[in-house]
Parts: C-alpha cells; structure tokens; sequence
C-alpha cells in the first residue's frame, strides 16, 4: 500500500495527516479511487462505514486519513439507477440500434425529475439514421432539457454537447451498446473498451462494468453499465408532476386531482388530442400509472 501511495506522490501514512476531502471517482471490490487536488488516492472505507446503511457510491464527496475512508458527505443528489451521487444531471443515450427502450427512458426521466436534476437525451449513431432522432425531436421536446443528436464515429454534434456539459458532473445511462462510451472516448479523446451488439440477438453486451467518473478540465462524466429495467418509485397520486410536458395542463382541470387517465374534462387528454402532448408519451404515462396502481393494491 506504501509503494501506492509514493506512486501518487503523496505519503499518506504519515503521523498527524490533516484529513483530505475528494470525491470517488472509481470503485473496484473494497478498493474506492478518490480524485482530489487532481491527485487520485486509492483508499478502504473504515469498519463502521462498512456497516453503515449509507454506501459508498461513484461520486460520493468523502474525507479519508492514511489510505482510510473515514466520512461521507450529504448527499446533494442520489439516484437509484444508475447508482450515482452528486450529479448535476444525466444524459440519456439511446441509437437506431438497438431500438430504443422509450418506457425506460420516460422512467429514467421520471426518476430525474424526482432527484431535481437536469435530464438529456442524445441520439448517438447519427450518421446510421435520423428515424430515431426525428422521433425523439417531436416527441421528446418539451419533456427533457436538451437533445442532442449525434456520432461517436464522424464527431458530428459531439462540441455541442461537450460544451453543454462544461463545469458539470453528468451520469450517462441507458441501454447496453448505445454507444455511452464511445461518447465518452470522442469527448475526452481516449480509447476505451466499448459495448457491442449480439449478432444473435440485436441486443447489447455488457462490457462496462462499473460506474467510473471521467474528468478533464471542467468536465466530469460518470460511464455507468447499460440495463435494460427500471421500476418508477413514485405514488401514483403525484406521477403527473414529474412531465414537465404535461405542465401548462396541470390543475386547471375540471376534477381537482385529476389523474389524466379515465376522467372526462382533463386537459392534458384534450393537449395529446391537440397534438400539443405526444400520443405516444401519454400512451407510456398510462401504461406507468397503472402499474403503480397495482403495485400500491399489493402493497396495501
């Protein structure tokens, strides 16, 4: 662990050490990695954090002595999935192929909205075909913050988006072999291993495996594994509030509390008529909504 320490240039087992502050960028089995003063520390949480019901996660601002995680700040943010902390925001990647999970990703946004930090989607893939990115732009709108479009290959729409994310921790996420990582590469200009698609199943192959913070200059990105299920943990009573799409609508409906599902004089039904609400999203929105419902007749 000495020799690890001298290789950082830091000597982190001397006597009377001032605790350092940092925040983790990479964790491997026990073993947590922790940028600070843009020197990365190898360190081990002590005994009683390993007990704690709090753990540490990527992006998790902590104090460490002598090689030893011994504090863990409050959280500013934290989401389930991907299991990160601290974010400013998460950029939803999706491409043509594999074909879009759009349920995942109204779930995804959804959790976004409920952790009060930014959401994007960016089309990778560009250069394959616009179907899915044509799709997204008239869907998608006034539901996320920003979309991008764009080739990890060409580098088309790649600036837009890296400036976007200047002076920000961002999670990528989303479904395997998407391209979350090769984002990454034409971002940073380095070489990583990325995800691939089945031959056999047109579905991706996990080959990110843990969720690890990128950084240079102003910009932190976390790479996180692709899945492919989330479930909305939200009451059903409140799921409306997390579409910033349905927000003109909400509350001037005719019945106080209104769900936007089987009741007549809704608002938000006559904007998805209007064309102003997509079809598709309220279509999805129902589809969550009533699987919260049976999840609270179960649960009660």
């Amino acid at each position: 662990m000495k020799a690890l320490a001298d290789s950082f240039g830091v000597n982190l087992f001397r006597k009377g050490a001032i605790p350092i502050k940092g925040r983790v960028i990479r964790s491997r089995s026990k073993e947590f990695t922790i940028l600070a003063d843009n020197k990365e520390y190898v360190c081990v949480a002590r005994g009683n954090l390993k007990l704690s019901d709090v753990k540490i996660v990527t992006g998790d601002i902590v104090e460490f002595d002598n090689g030893v995680i011994t504090k863990i700040y409050e959280r500013t943010t934290s989401i389930s999935r991907p299991r990160v902390a601290n974010v400013d925001s998460v950029n939803i990647v999706i491409a043509h192929e594999p074909e879009p999970d759009y349920l995942l990703i109204d779930k995804l946004i959804i959790q976004c909205r409920q952790a009060k930090i930014g959401v994007y989607i960016t089309v990778n893939k560009c250069d394959l075909s616009n179907k899915t990115s044509e799709y997204v732009l008239a869907n998608y709108k006034g539901a996320v913050d920003d979309i991008f479009i764009v080739s990890a290959i060409t580098g088309e729409g790649i600036e837009r988006l890296k400036n976007t994310l200047k002076n920000t921790l961002c999670s990528f996420a989303g479904q395997s072999a998407v391209g979350k990582t090769s984002i990454v590469n034409a971002i940073f200009d380095i070489d990583k291993r990325v995800n691939s698609l089945s031959d056999k199943t047109g579905r991706g192959r996990h080959t990110t495996t843990s969720r690890e913070i990128h950084y240079c200059d102003d910009i932190m990105i976390v790479d996180t594994p692709g899945f492919s299920a989330l479930d909305a943990q939200v009451a059903s009573n409140e799921l409306c509030n997390y579409y910033s799409d349905f927000a003109p609508y909400l509350g001037k409906c005719y019945f106080v509390g209104c769900a936007h599902v089987a009741e007549p004089d809704c608002l938000v039904k006559e904007a998805v008529l209007d064309g102003k609400i997509s079809k598709d999203r309220y279509n999805r929105y129902c589809q969550i909504y009533k699987e919260i419902k049976e999840y609270e007749k179960r649960r009660y």
